[in-house]
């Protein structure tokens, strides 16, 4: 929003959202994206920073969005809703862990960021949207998503307002369609997904 760092003494909200993840994360240091020019400077990424974990007892990596709630100093008169009132997280299942994080998922990431800002769009847990695939190469049969609670980041309250962590798993074109022509029920759809994935891990392998 103003593009500032994490260690502005305005940033207080930035840094509950590192607070949370210490506890889930311990000592572990993330990597990191920021975009080479802040949004609020003339960018074209509308997200201040994407935090990665790594999570090897699942074998996954954690991304956590910083910038669709005020993050920095209170900006709206609502005062019970930081920004668009969320933050977006996403678990990607990997086979082997990179020495890099895959990069895909912060396009994915910022472009839903980029529908917010520009056209106001905001998500609630189990809204669903068709991205087309969600990585170009290699090629996927997952290209759709269904927003949902994350599994282990709760709401948060913060003097900017509440925030929720939205996150995100991905659908192959049946399971959106099915979703969408109400064959599936969306919370069933979750609860049963969960049965066997408890984190809603996206692996962008399934088929």
């Amino acid at each position: 929003m103003n593009g500032q760092t994490s260690e502005n003494p305005e940033s207080i909200e930035w840094d509950a959202i590192d607070g949370i993840l210490k506890k889930e994360y311990g000592e572990q240091v993330p990597q990191h994206y920021a975009p080479k020019v802040y949004y609020s400077l003339g960018g074209n990424e509308p997200l201040d920073g994407i935090s990665i974990y790594v999570d090897k007892e699942n074998k996954c990596y954690h991304y956590v969005t910083y910038g669709f709630s005020e993050i920095y100093e209170k900006e709206t008169d609502q005062k019970d809703i930081s920004g668009f009132g969320f933050e977006l997280t996403f678990r990607l299942k990997y086979t082997k862990l990179l020495e890099k994080y895959p990069t895909w998922p912060i396009n994915l990431l910022q472009n839903i960021a980029k529908a917010t800002f520009s056209k106001g769009l905001t998500f609630k847990a189990y809204q669903t949207l068709s991205s087309g695939p969600i990585r170009l190469e290699p090629s996927t049969e997952i290209k759709g998503i269904i927003f949902t609670f994350d599994p282990t980041l709760k709401e948060m309250k913060t003097e900017n307002g509440n925030v929720e962590f939205l996150q995100i798993f991905g659908l192959t074109s049946s399971e959106y369609q099915n979703i969408i022509d109400k064959k599936i029920d969306r919370r069933e759809f979750i609860s049963q997904v969960q049965t066997k994935n408890q984190l809603l891990i996206t692996d962008a392998e399934r088929k």
